[in-house]
């Protein structure tokens, strides 16, 4: 008899492809594209398949019944994410193996600290590097030593998970709190300029995003605690964490100024020719360089998670497809029909609405960047044709487009964590916190558009 989880995943199956046949006006590509990425959810979300897997073969798919071109396939593992998580994955090592992943964590998780503690503490160490690494994937890699040093040093499985689940949905969720704590927001910004001759700043940006990010991430700490933590677990001390002492060593202060010059020159990205992903693979050559390097090479290459590279590859062909094919198009113009918004809608249905849409985005659109480039011009032409002020539609819709802790694929952050040598959660452990952190989200949005964001600027 099979089981139920496999039963389960086939009649989900079926159900996909009824769903995806029955609408009219899709052509053959656009409804590839639907059941590539709606069964790779599926498939991750309901099986022990290999995510990698999983994500590989529906880009396989795709190219088999001709929904997109071969070259897809080359141009997905040419991407800049995928040399920008290759990068950071060895900076990652090289941070690890100098003993500063040591120190910080050693900073982090203090003498004496309890559980609970320590994941208030790491909420106030997370939030200010949105500041200043402006990528998901390159805070992620810069944080797994730190989750490997801790649970190293404490082995017991539900504060792996809880920290593993904790330190990436923490990335995602403080996303908002900086104009570069996503490309996506210089992208919303951009379009904005482009589209409304409007434009938000820096400072503004701070203003209305770093006390909404702030309160979520307290938010979404306090509910993984609950979630995964019993009272016993979050009072209980954590062990020490070895790490080295005295002044930094010769390997610590080379590795440390080359993180500090990528920092440099990822804050000032637009000042200078090098995009992130080349700054991280010029770092990731210099901290493997003989003489000044912290690693040889082929530790530099064994450092690499490449069933993850892999697996973003995949994900980022699955997500053009959408894209490319229309599908996404026709999501969310269907969305937006089915959300009857007039010219007299009253603001709690529009404010509702941009919710909603901003917070599904990322189940059909796996690229922050993707998700802006393919909603915000609708929503522009949209907040246009009702009256509406463009700057508060670009911002409030980045603000639900920030959140996608639902599927694994939705983030890098959540590839990462999930991708390492002993994941500590599943896609299940995921789907439980997201649950009651998607709610609570959009209670959130609401309470702070009428509370603080229409009294500074962004009243719709």
């Amino acid at each position: 008899m099979l089981p139920k989880r496999t039963l389960a995943a086939s009649g989900a199956l079926v159900a996909l492809c009824v769903a995806v046949y029955l609408p009219e006006g899709l052509d053959w590509p656009a409804r590839a594209a639907l059941l590539a990425f709606g069964g790779a959810a599926i498939l991750w979300v309901l099986t022990g398949l290999s995510a990698a897997y999983v994500a590989v073969a529906a880009a396989v798919f795709l190219v088999t019944v001709r929904a997109v071109e071969q070259r897809a396939l080359i141009e997905g593992l040419g991407s800049k994410v995928v040399w920008l998580v290759i990068g950071t994955f060895v900076l990652g090592a090289a941070v690890e193996r100098s003993g500063l992943a040591g120190r910080l964590t050693a900073l982090i998780a203090g003498r004496g600290t309890t559980v609970g503690g320590l994941m208030w503490r790491l909420t106030l160490g997370i939030v200010p590097l949105a500041f200043l690494i402006p990528s998901t994937s390159g805070r992620a890699t810069v944080l797994l030593p730190l989750h490997r040093s801790l649970t190293e040093a404490d082995d017991d499985p539900r504060l792996a998970k809880a920290i593993g689940l904790l330190i990436p949905a923490l990335i995602v969720i403080s996303t908002i709190c900086s104009l570069t704590g996503a490309g996506s927001h210089l992208v919303t910004v951009d379009l904005l300029e482009r589209l409304s001759d409007h434009s938000i700043g820096f400072g503004q940006w701070i203003l209305w995003g770093l006390p909404f990010g702030l309160v979520a991430c307290l938010i979404t700490t306090f509910l993984i605690g609950r979630l995964f933590l019993n009272d016993e677990t979050r009072s209980r001390r954590v062990a020490e964490v070895e790490a080295p002492s005295g002044p930094l060593s010769a390997e610590e202060w080379r590795t440390g100024a080359v993180v500090l010059a990528m920092l440099g020159l990822w804050l000032t990205e637009g000042y200078h020719p090098f995009g992130i992903a080349t700054v991280a693979v010029v770092g990731a050559v210099v901290l493997t360089m003989p003489v000044v390097g912290v690693l040889d090479w082929d530790e530099g290459v064994e450092a690499v998670n490449w069933s993850l590279v892999l697996f973003i590859a995949a994900s980022l062909v699955l997500g053009r497809a959408l894209i490319s094919t229309g599908a996404a198009k026709w999501l969310i113009g269907s969305a937006l029909s089915a959300s009857g918004l007039h010219g007299d809608s009253p603001t709690l249905l529009i404010l509702l609405g941009l919710s909603a849409l901003g917070m599904t985005a990322h189940l059909y659109m796996v690229s922050h960047t993707a998700r802006v480039v393919a909603l915000l011009p609708p929503l522009l032409l949209l907040a246009d044709r009702l009256g509406l002020n463009p700057v508060a539609v670009a911002f409030l819709a980045n603000v639900g487009m920030d959140y996608c802790l639902t599927l694994p694929v939705s983030s890098k952050a959540l590839l990462i964590f999930q991708g390492a040598e002993r994941p500590a959660w599943t896609s299940t452990d995921l789907l439980r916190l997201g649950a009651l952190l998607a709610p609570a989200y959009a209670a959130l949005m609401l309470a702070a558009y009428y509370l603080f964001w229409s009294h500074v600027g962004l009243a719709l």
